[in-house]
């Protein structure tokens, strides 16, 4: 059962709040993070077996290679591929499955609270203030858990597990790849703090 709250005392105190619904939709977030982990971890799967399964394929016309191993090398290109593409549909749908719930969730004591309004209120509040909170403001909820979940294992792990792969198949030259990427992060940043400065003004 959720706890009956209404759109006021939902967006009054967001973290605290928030939590039991998160508590239920907590396996699916388990599941689909564990998903998005060894999904963003395989990543450089493909890429590697997929360079490998070539050089096979090259040995192979220059007779330095056997049929059998041009097969097995195959055979991992889509091992590799599998390990990245089925926990990538298992995240998708958990978390996509996580935050549906967790919105009607929202929605529903939201709604709840509304219904429970004494006749004066609900006469003195606007409808548009009411739609606003009962459907804009969850779905930006939902958006916002969405991209934080989305940049973390999808972004900050995949970006991770790409260095890791460079590293170790020529460690001076990805840092000499590498030195210009702070210097672009502090640009882009500057860039739009200065553009959402005059946006504001």
């Amino acid at each position: 059962m959720t706890e009956q709250r209404g759109p006021a005392e939902v967006s009054s105190s967001p973290c605290r709040g928030l939590r039991p619904y998160f508590r239920q939709v907590s396996g699916l977030l388990l599941l689909g993070s564990v998903a998005g982990i060894v999904m963003n971890v395989a990543i450089v799967l493909p890429a590697i077996s997929l360079g490998r399964a070539l050089n096979v394929v090259v040995a192979y016309h220059d007779g330095k290679a056997s049929g059998r191993a041009v097969a097995v090398a195959a055979l991992l290109v889509v091992l590799g591929t599998a390990a990245t593409e089925v926990p990538r549909i298992g995240k998708r749908w958990w978390l996509g499955v996580a935050r549906t719930r967790l919105q009607a969730a929202l929605r529903a004591d939201a709604f709840r609270g509304v219904l429970a309004w004494s006749p004066s209120r609900s006469m003195a509040t606007p409808v548009g203030e009411i739609m606003a909170r009962v459907v804009g403001d969850v779905d930006v909820l939902g958006e916002g858990v969405s991209e934080v979940i989305v940049e973390t294992w999808d972004t900050v792990l995949f970006s991770i597990s790409l260095v890791v792969a460079m590293m170790a198949y020529d460690a001076p030259l990805t840092i000499v790849a590498l030195l210009p990427v702070p210097v672009a992060l502090w640009i882009a940043g500057t860039a739009g703090r200065r553009i959402a400065a005059r946006t504001v003004s």
